[in-house]
Order: C-alpha cells, then structure tokens, then sequence
C-alpha cells in the first residue's frame, strides 16, 4: 500500500513540477513579449519625434542662413555660417558627448527593463 501510494505521489509531484515549468515558460514569454512591444514603442516615438526635431530644425536652418545672407548681402555666406555653425556642435558633441550620450541611453534602457 505504501509503495503504491508513493507511486502516486511521484506522478503528481511529476505532473505537478510540469504544470510548473510551463507555466514558468508562459509567463517568461509574455513578458519578453511585453517588453519587446514596449522597446518597440518607444523606439517609433523617438524616430517620429526625432524627424520631427529634424524638419524643424532644416526650416529653422534655412531661414536663418537666408536672413544672414540678406543681412551680409550673400545668401550663400549665411548658409555658410549655418553650417560652421552645426559643424563646431558636431565637434563639442564627439569631443565631449561621450558620457551624456551613454548616460541617456542607459536611462532609455532602464525605463524599458525596469520590471527585471
């Protein structure tokens, strides 16, 4: 009887320990999923937004190098200086961008993987 009733207890605790993994399983999927739609999300929002940030600064560009050429009196000069102008932020951003850029990127990902 005992040997019997043992037998028993090993299939359940069987049964039960796969009942267990699956559900384990299920669960990781879901939330891999989860937070894959989440990372995905958030990576659209920041290409709209920054293609957004882009037109408006093209406009804003355009319209400022065609007031410094009319103020100058060369058109092709003001767009000259626009664009020293985004070349000297160009190199303040790989001479000095390095740790600000790696510490917004480190927030973004924790935002995402914040329930791990």
């Amino acid at each position: 009887m005992s040997n019997q009733n043992m037998g028993e207890h090993l299939n359940n605790l069987s049964d039960d320990a796969k009942t267990y993994i699956e559900s384990e399983i299920a669960y990781y999927k879901l939330d891999a999923y989860k937070k894959l739609i989440k990372a995905t999300s958030s990576l659209l929002k920041f290409l709209i937004n920054a293609g957004i940030v882009l037109l408006i600064f093209a406009f804003l560009s355009i319209g400022l190098g065609l007031l410094l050429g009319k103020l100058i009196g060369y058109y092709y000069v003001g767009f000259f200086i626009i664009a020293g102008i985004y070349f000297v932020i160009l190199l303040l951003i790989l001479i000095f961008g390095k740790p600000f850029i790696e510490k917004s990127v480190l927030k973004i990902y924790n935002q995402i993987f914040e329930d791990i």
